[in-house]
């Protein structure tokens, strides 16, 4: 988690494994800005970004393993592995609700949906790097 000025904030959630040491792996993020502020939306995304080695193998292979279960889940959740260029996999935006605290409890939920796909991350990971 990171806290910015104005009242701003990052969070990525990552396993040791998914190489998101320096926040350019693969990871779980919301984040609320000004521009999120000002929407009172907030996206909720599983990213695999440019400093994963094997990025462009593991977007296809993992969006063509988890796109069915993605695709199931309620909300509106845009499935973006297969765009070129694209560092997300898949993400939701999260509408704010009446107060920050619930606010805060929507953008958990839909942390913890993703997180559902941890092992199926690992496999995934394991398959571009052979081990």
């Amino acid at each position: 988690a990171r806290q910015e000025d104005p009242p701003q904030a990052y969070l990525h959630v990552s396993r040791p494994s998914w190489g998101d040491e320096n926040l350019n792996g693969i990871h779980i993020e919301t984040y609320v800005l000004s521009r999120q502020l000002a929407e009172r939306r907030a996206p909720v995304a599983l990213h695999c970004e440019r400093g994963c080695p094997f990025q462009p193998k593991f977007m296809q292979l993992f969006t063509q393993r988890a796109a069915a279960e993605i695709k199931s889940w309620p909300g509106d959740y845009a499935i973006l592995g297969d765009l070129k260029g694209s560092s997300s996999i898949c993400e939701v935006s999260v509408p704010f609700a009446e107060t920050p605290a619930k606010t805060v409890e929507k953008l958990k939920g839909e942390v913890q949906r993703l997180q559902k796909l941890a092992c199926l991350i690992d496999e995934t990971i394991a398959d571009c790097t052979g081990r």
